[in-house]
């Protein structure tokens, strides 16, 4: 195989806090798909510890596209881009063509199908966008690229090549912008290559799972074993990702086959703990207990995770005694909202008994819920967040971590929320931003700007300990059930680990308190204005949590 011309990039997300690092599997999707015929290619994960830093991004890139010009090849270079790093990848894609106009430089992922049209039009320095599902289309565009032997640096080169037989890309001809037709989803899930993990850093790089349950550290691997969803939630940019390609909303891998890469990632990277992220993971509860029995049955330790809808765990009750046992630890359950008003309106085909059973199911076959909720949405009223409240505190999420009361629906491109409100407000705005709301209910607005003011005020420090916490408490836990002496900072530790426990319990309260004060402060006809102490409060009792920590910390 020839030395890589290709680099496939998941670029820096500098907007989300809670990202906690995982291997891409997208791009290394796309790689496997591309070794497979030949085609080497260079992966660069942006994202992993801390972003990296738009300069040093910067540099990555242009080193690599220098080591390809050294060697006479053609550079391009391909981002996976969802709307929420639209602008830096733009900026970055500029940067290249500064450099080395000959470079092509190709988008594809979420934002490139449902903006593909504006992003050529207002972002030059792309060459190409990719829709939808892209391992058979890189494929072909790697090879017309080849074959046209274009390593010429004149970007008049560039403009001269015709695409138009891929299906799934969007270009340029002249000075007109072409989309081909659209490339049908792929069925044939077990005929791809399993991703090409050994290009992205190990999973020793990535955060491990504290296994808290039996007591040790596991290296963790993300699995895809599925795409696609086949309900319709307003806000979800799932099902018009796949819709426009047509065929079923959902579609499977073989057990055969899942189990085939589990076993691959433990032999050769010693996995033993997976996160399964399908968009929906218990379509076919049969098959998902299928897939981690017949992985148990190789006599492996292991522990596993999976998403899924609260209706789904409901319906699939019966399964969770044996999922538990075969190592299930937690499950991320789409929870959304404590207010039927809400769930109707964001046509979730689910209610609050719904909810509130599905939790009980975890909680009953002893397996965490990683919670997902919309706390704000654009019909949001006040008693909306009273039942979220409400449901929150009824349900044990009092300072739950990650915050669910900061949660507001983002109106992202290609979603019928965002399409709903366009028509129903007459609002618009760039497809390359989130869509921009107000709340009609007055007193949501308010509580909303309360809790914004927070996190602009305290979210840095807040986040920082809480984080700091959340990784130290399990390793720190795992340690205390170990260590076998008796020597006094052996008896000490239990008794630290507990302190420390509590003071987790305080600090991820302070925002729930506020939001309680402000909603309560709201109801009663408060301005933001009267509930500056609100703020001062937290303030005070942040600052307090964070003397105690650092005073119990090792």
């Amino acid at each position: 195989m020839n030395l890589p011309e290709l680099l496939l990039i998941s670029p820096p997300d500098y907007q989300t806090r809670e990202f906690r690092g995982a291997q891409p599997l997208g791009i290394a999707y796309l790689a496997g798909a591309l070794r497979a015929v030949g085609i080497s290619a260079e992966l660069l994960d942006a994202n992993l510890g801390d972003a990296l830093p738009f300069e040093l991004l910067v540099q990555e890139v242009r080193s690599f596209v220098a080591g390809v010009r050294q060697r006479d090849g053609a550079p391009v270079v391909g981002i996976s881009t969802v709307s929420q790093v639209i602008d830096t990848v733009a900026a970055l894609a500029e940067r290249i063509k500064a450099a080395d106009p000959g470079v092509l430089v190709v988008v594809g992922g979420y934002h490139p199908t449902f903006a593909d049209y504006e992003i050529l039009a207002d972002f030059p320095a792309i060459d190409l966008c990719v829709r939808g599902e892209g391992e058979l289309t890189i494929v072909e565009l790697m090879q017309h690229w080849q074959q046209v032997n274009a390593s010429s640096s004149s970007p008049d080169h560039l403009a001269a090549i015709d695409w138009g037989h891929i299906l799934g890309v969007t270009w340029r001809r002249g000075g007109e912008i072409v989309a081909n037709p659209s490339r049908p989803n792929n069925t044939a899930l077990d005929a791809l290559p399993f991703p090409a993990r050994d290009l992205l850093p190990p999973l020793q790089a990535y955060a491990p799972y504290a296994d808290t349950v039996a007591g040790k550290v596991r290296l963790k691997a993300s699995m895809i074993s599925s795409r696609g969803c086949p309900f319709h939630c307003n806000f979800c940019s799932i099902i018009a990702f796949y819709g426009d390609a047509g065929g079923k909303p959902w579609r499977g891998r073989s057990v055969a086959n899942v189990v085939a890469e589990m076993i691959d990632l433990a032999e050769r990277d010693g996995a033993s703990h997976f996160e399964f992220q399908d968009d929906n993971f218990f379509v076919q509860p049969e098959r998902a207990l299928a897939i981690v029995q017949r992985y148990a049955e190789t006599g492996r330790d292991f522990s596993f995770a999976f998403l899924t809808r609260p209706d789904q765990v409901v319906k699939g009750e019966r399964y969770f005694p044996a999922l538990r046992q075969a190592g299930l630890r937690y499950v991320s359950v789409g929870i959304e909202s404590g207010s039927d008003a809400s769930l109707k309106r964001m046509i979730k085909q689910t209610g609050v008994e719904i909810n509130r059973r599905a939790l009980d199911i975890l909680h009953n076959n002893d397996v965490a819920a990683q919670v997902e909720f919309i706390m704000f949405e654009p019909g949001s009223l006040l008693e909306d967040l009273q039942a979220n409240l409400r449901f929150i505190e009824q349900q044990g999420l009092f300072g739950y971590f990650p915050p669910l009361i900061f949660g507001r629906l983002l109106l992202m491109p290609g979603t019928p929320a965002r399409a709903q409100i366009e028509q129903e407000r007459g609002v618009s705005g760039s497809i390359h931003q989130l869509l921009p709301y107000d709340f009609t209910d007055p007193a949501v607005t308010q509580v909303f700007q309360l809790m914004g003011e927070f996190q602009r005020r305290l979210g840095n420090p807040w986040y920082a300990l809480a984080f700091k916490l959340l990784d130290g408490l399990p390793a720190l836990e795992i340690q205390s059930r170990q260590e076998q002496g008796t020597d006094d900072d052996a008896r000490l530790r239990p008794r630290q680990l507990a302190q420390l426990k509590l003071e987790f319990f305080a600090l991820t309260r302070i925002p729930y308190q506020l939001m309680r004060a402000g909603v309560l402060g709201a109801a009663q006809g408060q301005t933001l204005a009267d509930q500056a102490d609100l703020l001062a409060s937290a303030e005070t009792e942040l600052a307090e949590v964070s003397r105690r920590v650092q005073q119990l910390l090792p």
